[in-house]
C-alpha cells in the first residue's frame, strides 16, 4: 500500500510540474530563437554524423596504412569490421531513447548534444585507433537519437512541419561548411593534422548544450499528452481495453515494437526502411571514392567539400518543400530518383577529373536526396504514424533498422573491397544503391498511407488499419 501511495504522490508532483511548464508560455519570439538553437545543435549533429566519413581516408592512412603497414583496401575493410564492435553499445538505444516518451524531450536534447561534443573532443585527442573508436562510438550513439528533429516536428503545425524540418536541416548542413574551412585554416590540407578539425565543433557543441539548458522549453505536444495520462487514475487505467492500454503506454521499446507490428502503417514502414537502408553504404564512403577511385588530392577534396554542403542543403530544402506541397510518398520517389542521378554524376565528374567543386556539389546532392527521402520515411512518416506517448520509442525501430541493414551491406563490401580494384569502388557502391531504392519505392507506394497534414496531438496509429470483419450472430 505504501508503494502505491508513494507512486501516486510522485505522479501528482509530476502533474503539478508539467502543468506549470505548460502554462509558462514563451513570448512571441520563442519559436524563432528555439529554432535557432535547434539549427546550431543540428550543425553539431550533422558534423558529428559526417566528419568521420569526410576524413575516412586520413583515418585509414594514419591508423592502418602507416601504423600497421596495410594496403588501403585492407585497412578500410578492417575499419568497417571494427564498426561491428560498437553494435552492443549502439543497441543500448532500445533502453535509452524510449525514456524521452516518459521523461520529456528537453533532458535528452541537452544530454545528446553534450555527449556528441564529448565524442568530437575525444577524437581530437586520439593518437591511436582505440581512443578514436571510443570517441567515434559515443558520437555514433548520440547522433542516432535526433532529438532536435522531434522538437521541430512537435513545435510545428501540420501544414509547415516538413518545411520547417527541411529549413532547419538545410541551415545546419550549410553550417558544415565549417569543416572545409577548418581544413584550409587549421589543418592546412596536411593529412596528419586532421585531428584539429574535430576541436571547433566540439566547443560549439558544449556551448549549445548550455544554451538548450537555459532557453529551450519542453514541447507542448509532449506536455499535453503526458498531463492527460497523469490525470487518469490507476482504476481508470485498469479498466481500459487492451488496445487502449497499448495506445496509452508511456514509451518503451517492447511497447513500441508490439504497437508497430499490430498496425498496418508502421508494419509496412518497417519493410520500406529495410529496403531503403540496404542502399545506405554509398552515404559513408564518398571520401574513399574521391581519394582512391578518382585519385583526388587533399586540396581537391577540400575544394569539393566547399560545395558539398551547398548541394546537400539545396536538395534537403527541395525535399521539405515537395513534402508539404505534394505529400510524403511523392517526395520519396522523386528524391530517390534524384539520389541515383546525383551519385552517377559524382562518379563521372570525379573519374573524368572535372572541376572538384561540381564533384562535391553532386555528392552533396546525393546525400541531400538520399536522406531527404530517408528522413521522410524514417523521421517524418514514422513520427506522424505513431501516437505522442510512443513517438520517440517507435523511431528507435527506424534507427535499429538503419544499423542492421547498413551492417548487412557492410558485410557484403568487407568481402568485395580487398578484391575489387580501387578505381571501381564508386561503381560498386552505385550498384548496391539502386536495388534497395527501387524495392523501397514499390513497398511504400503500394502499402503505406499518406501522412501529410495530420495533427500529431490526435494521431493514434490505427488510422490506416483495415476494419475488422464483424462475425454474424447465429
Amino acid at each position: 500500500m505504501k508503494n502505491a501511495e508513494k507512486a501516486l504522490a510522485r505522479q501528482q508532483r509530476e502533474l503539478q510540474r508539467r502543468e506549470r511548464q505548460l502554462n509558462a508560455r514563451g513570448n512571441r519570439f520563442y519559436l524563432v530563437y528555439l529554432f535557432m538553437i535547434l539549427a546550431l545543435i543540428y550543425i553539431v549533429d550533422e558534423i558529428a554524423s559526417t566528419i568521420s566519413i569526410q576524413f575516412q581516408t586520413n583515418i585509414v592512412q594514419e591508423f592502418f596504412v602507416q601504423n600497421m603497414g596495410m594496403e588501403y583496401g585492407e585497412g578500410l575493410s578492417l575499419l568497417s569490421a571494427l564498426g561491428f564492435i560498437t553494435y552492443p553499445v549502439t543497441a543500448l538505444i532500445v533502453l535509452y531513447r524510449p525514456l524521452a516518451d516518459k521523461f520529456g524531450r528537453k533532458p535528452f536534447l541537452i544530454v545528446n548534444t553534450l555527449c556528441m561534443a564529448t565524442g568530437l573532443f575525444i577524437v581530437y585527442l586520439s593518437k591511436n585507433i582505440y581512443v578514436y573508436m571510443i570517441g567515434s562510438t559515443l558520437m555514433g550513439f548520440m547522433v542516432s537519437h535526433d532529438m532536435q528533429c522531434v522538437y521541430i516536428l512537435e513545435c510545428s503545425d501540420e501544414k509547415t512541419r516538413a518545411r520547417n524540418y527541411a529549413i532547419v536541416k538545410a541551415v545546419a548542413i550549410l553550417g558544415t561548411l565549417l569543416v572545409p574551412l577548418l581544413r584550409d585554416t587549421l589543418m592546412k590540407n596536411v593529412s596528419e593534422r586532421w585531428h584539429l578539425v574535430y576541436l571547433v565543433p566540439a566547443i560549439v557543441g558544449f556551448c549549445m548544450a548550455l544554451f538548450a539548458l537555459l532557453f529551450a522549453k519542453e514541447t507542448t505536444t509532449f506536455l499535453v499528452k503526458r498531463i492527460a495520462y497523469l490525470k487518469t487514475t490507476e482504476e481508470e487505467r485498469q479498466q481500459q481495453t487492451k488496445e487502449q492500454k497499448e495506445a496509452n503506454s508511456q514509451g518503451g521499446i517492447i511497447n513500441a515494437i508490439k504497437f508497430a507490428f499490430r498496425h498496418r502503417q508502421l508494419r509496412f514502414l518497417i519493410v520500406t526502411c529495410c529496403c531503403f537502408y540496404l542502399a545506405s553504404l554509398a552515404t559513408s564512403t564518398y571520401s574513399t571514392v574521391m581519394s582512391q577511385s578518382a585519385k583526388m588530392s587533399e586540396e581537391e577534396i577540400t575544394q569539393a567539400l566547399y560545395l558539398y554542403p551547398v548541394g546537400n542543403a539545396l536538395f534537403t530544402f527541395i525535399a521539405g518543400m515537395l513534402s508539404d506541397r505534394f505529400g510524403r510518398k511523392t517526395t520519396i520517389i522523386t528524391m530517390s530518383a534524384s539520389a541515383v542521378v546525383c551519385y552517377s554524376a559524382f562518379i563521372a565528374f570525379g573519374v573524368l577529373h572535372l572541376t572538384p567543386y561540381l564533384t562535391g556539389f553532386f555528392i552533396g546532392g546525393f546525400m541531400g536526396s538520399y536522406w531527404g527521402a530517408g528522413d521522410t520515411i524514417g523521421g517524418i512518416m514514422f513520427s506522424e504514424s505513431a501516437p505522442t506517448n510512443l513517438r520517440s520509442s517507435v523511431t528507435v525501430i527506424n534507427t535499429l533498422l538503419n544499423g542492421i541493414m547498413g551492417g548487412l551491406a557492410t558485410i557484403i563490401t568487407m568481402v568485395l573491397l580487398p578484391i575489387i580494384p580501387e578505381e571501381m569502388f564508386g561503381y560498386m557502391y552505385l550498384g548496391l544503391t539502386v536495388p534497395g531504392l527501387i524495392a523501397a519505392i514499390i513497398v511504400m507506394w503500394k502499402f503505406v498511407g499518406e501522412t501529410r497534414g495530420l495533427d500529431l496531438k490526435k494521431v493514434t496509429g490505427m488510422e490506416w488499419d483495415k476494419p475488422k470483419k464483424s462475425v454474424p450472430k447465429e
